[in-house]
């Protein structure tokens, strides 16, 4: 029965990934039109706050006996600087809101900050790739993090975007999904 849990889960979260990745493939055709619009040209410096939510498949929410997969809310703040047209670099810094426990390594999770130093490339003028390393800090034991990820800005004047990302760490225990509604401002 386990084993069909698991599966089930798998392909639940690959059918989520699909979905998500045709949108933006979909959301970047139809606003391709928008990339050399003079009035959405902005700075080099980039802050962005955000909200999400982060999905550990092998995690159990405080009194589960066994792993189910457990949904954590997540507020976030970044910085990036540009240090070319298509390459920025910055900080990513996340805090999960929740407790949660990893039976396989014995890790008991509980409103973990997260810091982790970023590479940016910019496949479009709205399409971005990421990837970086940083840690989990946290009261029971702090992890080291790898970092992917993607975000697709809609971008509006004065500098102002919306982004909605995509992120998948890579822990030393366990790894986590996470999707972001990010708000910023370039100057």
């Amino acid at each position: 029965m386990n084993i069909l849990k698991q599966n089930n889960r798998v392909d639940k979260t690959k059918f989520i990934l699909s979905i998500l990745i045709i949108s933006l493939l979909v959301v970047n055709n139809i606003f391709a039109q928008n990339e050399n619009a003079e009035h959405l040209v902005a700075g080099k410096h980039l802050i962005t706050g955000a909200i999400g939510y982060s999905y550990i498949p092998k995690g159990a929410s405080k009194d589960a006996s066994e792993a189910e997969g457990v949904f954590v809310p997540s507020i976030g703040m970044d910085y990036f600087y540009s240090i070319a047209p298509k390459w920025e670099i910055g900080i990513m810094v996340d805090i999960e809101f929740g407790e949660y426990f990893i039976f396989e390594k014995d890790l008991n999770r509980e409103n973990a900050f997260i810091v982790t130093a970023i590479g940016v490339y910019s496949l479009t003028n709205n399409l971005s790739l990421f990837a970086g390393g940083g840690i989990e800090l946290e009261k029971h034991h702090n992890l080291a993090v790898f970092r992917v990820g993607t975000e697709y800005a809609f971008k509006f004047e004065n500098g102002w975007l919306l982004a909605p990302g995509l992120f998948y760490d890579i822990k030393e225990g366990y790894d986590t999904w996470a999707i972001q509604l990010s708000v910023g401002k370039s100057f």
